[in-house]
């Protein structure tokens, strides 16, 4: 275990499940290195989430440059931490906010073709979900 590593992960701003995956990675740093190679289901153990979880964590930590991840097929992949930068909650939110954004436009996807399966046409179907969203905020397009 680096207590390097460990002291910077717990130092990072960020919110769950990033921080407790970020530290157990830290936490199987050897010596003064920064890279690891824990498996998801060890990092899903030690951190109480699931696995889908941890990957998820995992993919936000290396969009903001905390962690880099080398895929190795057959064997856990290879976690190099990057030491030399300190995140802010706002690139955090930012990353998070994406994600959200990015959901909410599948949903609408999946959403606007269950009913073109109905026989509407994508014109139909958008503008009765513009008007259902617009009596939502109170009647205002």
């Amino acid at each position: 275990m680096s207590i390097l590593a460990r002291d910077w992960a717990y130092s990072q701003a960020l919110a769950a499940p990033a921080k407790p995956v970020l530290v157990a990675l830290a936490e199987h740093v050897s010596g003064e290195g920064r890279a690891c190679w824990p498996s998801v289901s060890r990092l899903a153990r030690m951190t109480g989430y699931a696995e889908r979880t941890v990957r998820r964590a995992l993919r936000a930590l290396e969009a903001a440059g905390l962690v880099r991840i080398e895929r190795r097929p057959g064997r856990p992949a290879l976690y190099s931490l990057n030491l030399s930068t300190t995140i802010s909650v706002l690139v955090t939110d930012e990353i998070a906010r994406q994600a959200v954004c990015k959901r909410h436009d599948i949903i609408r996807r999946q959403e606007l073709a269950r009913h073109a399966r109905r026989g509407e046409t994508w014109e139909d179907v958008e503008q009765r979900l513009a008007r259902a969203a617009a009596s939502q905020r109170g009647g205002k397009l």
